[in-house]
């Protein structure tokens, strides 16, 4: 009877250390959880959450639709015009943050509006055309993140569609916007190119998505404005059109690729919308295989609430902290807008810390 008591519990543990039951290891990354739960002096609900390493050892965090104004004692959102800009930055120093966009005598804006829409004249309005915004990375003095430009294609609030993209340009230390390159369409081929960055020691590899799967490209470091090559499945060409996806498994749209110990590490939500945050690992990064594929980690939304949802998991290497546990975010939005207002605590990054050995 021992001797099956025993064998049954090495059995179980084992089953739920591949089925994602290693997750008990994952804790809630409180001090961000904290920092990031704001009622006002800038951006109070935002997603996307992306973050840049600066040179001078700041950390800009780049947002989409971003809410400002107040949130009340009781946790209701007080509404603004705009009720929301399309993209924000957050400068974190220590645990103070600052939030980036646009203040004009008409009201808040995005920091980064679509050219077209600033040469209409008010003509064509921003909730009409914007841009939300991919990854970063840091080219001599300038910091340098992909756009992805976006139109309303309906009266919904899901009715849009991408349109294009681009790279948006800023001086540093101060950020301020000084060029922005539309990307012509024979470079990115109807795939949102940006939506993840590796550097290594010689390229660029820009990630995207298309219809769900992941696709890479690559330029030498520091010229992006340069000709593009596109990971074909076998070799590299200079041909878009021969692109294919680098993982066979569909994956949100917004993740991240990092290197870690000698082993690159592809982060994402499983399948778009899943509560599932995966990690895949290879040695290379641009191949990478399902078999090699692991739950880290089960969202569980902490609101009794059907309209809420989950997405976009991305990690943050530079805040990896003494316990070896990698910082990885994700967002939480609701399908129905009034619920943000009801309840400013949905609509905020979110924080977890996994091991880096738990993502093998």
């Amino acid at each position: 009877m021992y001797v099956r008591f025993v064998i049954g519990v090495i059995v179980f543990l084992l089953l739920i250390g591949r089925s994602g039951g290693q997750a008990q290891n994952v804790r809630p990354a409180t001090e961000f959880n904290h920092l990031f739960t704001r009622s006002g002096g800038g951006l109070t609900g935002a997603d996307g959450t992306y973050s840049v390493l600066l040179p001078d050892g700041r950390s800009v965090w780049i947002f989409g639709d971003t809410f400002l104004g107040t949130v009340n004692a009781d946790g209701t959102r007080e509404k603004m015009d705009p009720i929301y800009i399309r993209n924000s930055f957050v400068i974190q120093e220590g645990e103070t943050l600052k939030t980036l966009f646009r203040e004009t005598p008409q009201g808040d804006r995005s920091m980064v509006i679509p050219p077209l829409v600033l040469e209409s004249n008010g003509e064509i309005p921003e909730d009409s055309v914007w841009y939300w915004p991919g990854d970063g990375f840091v080219v001599d003095d300038q910091l340098k993140v992909f756009f992805s430009e976006f139109r309303q294609n309906g009266s919904g609030m899901w009715d849009f569609m991408w349109t294009g993209s681009a790279i948006a340009s800023f001086s540093l230390p101060d950020l301020q916007q000084v060029d922005i390159e539309i990307l012509p369409e024979e470079k990115v081929s109807s795939i949102h190119f940006g939506h993840a960055l590796f550097e290594d020691e010689e390229y660029t590899y820009i990630y995207g998505l298309r219809d769900g799967k992941a696709y890479c490209a690559r330029f030498p470091n520091g010229m992006p404005e340069g000709e593009w090559e596109y990971f074909s499945g076998n070799e590299w060409t200079d041909d878009v059109k021969t692109v294919s996806p680098i993982l066979d498994v569909g994956i949100s749209e917004q993740f991240s690729v990092l290197k870690l110990n000698d082993e690159y590490y592809l982060i994402t939500q499983l399948g778009g919308l899943s509560n599932e945050i995966w990690a895949f690992h290879s040695d290379s990064p641009f191949k990478w295989s399902a078999k090699k594929g692991k739950k880290i980690h089960t969202i569980e939304i902490p609101f009794d609430n059907p309209n809420l949802f989950t997405y976009n998991a991305l990690a943050h290497p530079q805040f990896i902290d003494e316990h070896d546990s990698i910082l990885i975010s994700y967002n939480m939005n609701s399908h129905e807008l009034e619920d943000h207002y009801r309840n400013a605590n949905i609509y905020r990054p979110r924080f977890i810390r996994v091991p880096i050995q738990q993502l093998k």
